[in-house]
């Protein structure tokens, strides 16, 4: 009877001790795996929402685009991306005859273009003032490199021409409304006659009715402007 009793208590152990190790072989590390893959589909979820998310404001951002390109196309008709003088100077004479003043010259200088000073590190109170003045020599300055992509510059213009007051005023008008951009910035009108009038001409000098207008302005460019490229909008993933 000890023994039976015996035997049947070692059975028992014995299973006990085959299920816990079983339970911490095989169970446990799957319990374990199953969390793990809960967390990370869940992540997943989230992760997804926040692109349907990105990918609706995208598709709303994506109605607007030919809007948006069709004013940049209009900038860029007003902005070229080089000097084009034939062409402005074309338009200055369009807008002069359709104003009825004469228009006696037009003188264009370099173009300019504002870049931002590069930083310059502060030199130790040590170095000889030469060496914080420049790295190469005394005074010297460092020769300007290419402007870089899409930098705006601007021409400076100075336009002579001959007409009355009502004519020099459209004029003005004309040639704030061109096929280019310009900005007038300073104006100056005085009694005289062109310079191509003749010389006994001095009547409508005297009384004031024709004027000499020297008008200064600016026209702009567009410096290696990037060529356009085509938008795609996003489309809708495919249902699964």
């Amino acid at each position: 009877m000890d023994k039976l009793t015996q035997s049947v208590a070692l059975a028992v152990a014995g299973s006990v001790t085959i299920m816990g190790a079983g339970y911490f072989l095989l169970v446990s590390p799957k319990k374990t795996e199953a969390a793990d893959l809960r967390t990370q589909a869940a992540e997943q979820i989230a992760a997804n929402s926040e692109l349907e998310t990105q990918l609706t404001i995208l598709r709303a951002q994506a109605k607007e685009l030919p809007a948006k390109q069709a004013d940049l196309a209009r900038v860029a008709a007003l902005i070229p991306d080089n000097p084009s003088l034939p062409a402005l100077i074309r338009s200055l004479s369009a807008a002069s005859a359709s104003a009825g003043v004469e228009f006696v010259s037009i003188s264009p200088e370099p173009p300019e273009t504002d870049k931002p000073a590069a930083p310059v590190a502060a030199a130790p109170s040590s170095a000889p003032a030469a060496a914080q003045t420049s790295p190469t020599a005394p005074g010297a300055t460092a020769p300007a490199g290419p402007a870089p992509a899409g930098v705006l510059s601007t021409i400076p213009i100075t336009i002579s021409v001959v007409g009355d007051y009502f004519d020099i005023a459209q004029f003005i008008a004309n040639a704030e409304n061109l096929p280019r951009a310009l900005r007038v910035v300073e104006l100056t009108v005085e009694p005289g006659l062109s310079p191509t009038a003749p010389k006994d001409s001095k009547a409508s000098t005297e009384d004031g009715r024709i004027l000499t207008t020297t008008l200064k302005g600016r026209v702009f460019m567009a410096v290696a402007r990037p060529a356009p490229t085509a938008a795609v909008a996003p489309v809708a993933a495919p249902a699964k």
